[in-house]
């Protein structure tokens, strides 16, 4: 009886909030924590995902590359409802991303409900809960005779917001390829974009992705594509991220850059600009 009555006095605290995110993405914070309260909910909107390449006969498609495949893609997904969440490490499979959730111990402030959190499950998982939307692209080139691949790697994600928008801070990128993933906010480089940690009550651990140097797919042959799936989500514990700042949860727009090494048919690496970027 007495847990009834304090799951009814919660209750009467939680608010319903939404915010919208906005993204465009291809290919695509703070020591102090700001979940929603529970029953809340945030609309994720795809619009306009792109991906382009200035690198030699590297193209992107949403399907195997092909001849008639180019160096820019773009794609549009609907609307989407998402609730907050994190990346926390490696899966019980030891490879696979796997994502948790928690509230908020109040509305209006920036820290976390003790013993709140609770695991969500892989990307699949976070994309079957409403955590995640999810667009595939495929890296490659399709000439035989031009060399191939190999370290496929995110090198910068920007976050294109809204004025006003209080969620750029949040915007969150897993990115999944052949051989590894990696998680990134935004940042101009590994520095400062890819997320290696995440902290659970003050408490750092490291979320490195099942290849520690970052590769998503070790190397892609002539004539040949490598998957790249791309989850969206925004993290619950980034300060902005809270129930009476839903209004300027608002508007906010991806484009991460994927970079390559070119390998030529001796299979000598070449020193040549091998950036894919999506806007």
């Amino acid at each position: 009886m007495k847990d009834n009555k304090n799951m009814k006095a919660l209750k009467k605290q939680m608010a319903a909030a939404v915010a919208m995110v906005c993204v465009a993405a291809v290919a695509l914070g703070s020591s102090t924590y700001a979940w929603f309260v529970s029953n809340n909910t945030v609309k994720g909107t795809t619009t306009n995902i792109s991906a382009q390449s200035n690198a030699p006969f590297l193209k992107i498609d949403s399907v195997v590359v092909t001849a008639s495949s180019g160096t820019t893609k773009e794609l549009t997904g609907a609307e989407t409802k998402l609730y907050p969440s994190q990346v926390v490490g490696v899966g019980d499979d030891g490879k696979s991303a796997k994502f948790e959730s928690a509230y908020a111990s109040d509305k209006a402030k920036a820290d976390e409900l003790a013993n709140s959190r609770f695991t969500v499950g892989d990307a699949q998982a976070a994309l079957d809960g409403s955590y995640a939307i999810k667009q595939t692209f495929y890296v490659g080139t399709s000439d035989d005779k031009a060399g191939s691949f190999k370290n496929l790697t995110v090198s910068s994600v920007k976050v294109n917001a809204t004025a006003n928008s209080k969620l750029e801070n949040a915007m969150r990128v897993l990115v999944v390829g052949e051989d590894g993933w990696v998680v990134w906010k935004k940042g101009d480089d590994a520095t400062t974009g890819w997320v290696k940690q995440y902290n659970n009550m003050g408490t750092q651990t490291n979320i490195t992705g099942y290849d520690t140097e970052g590769y998503l797919d070790d190397a892609i042959a002539a004539a040949a594509s490598g998957k790249v799936d791309v989850y969206v989500f925004y993290d619950g514990a980034d300060d902005d991220v809270k129930t009476t700042q839903l209004a300027d949860l608002t508007g906010c727009g991806v484009t991460i850059t994927f970079t390559a090494t070119p390998v030529n048919t001796d299979g000598n690496n070449v020193n040549a600009n091998n950036e894919a970027t999506g806007a």
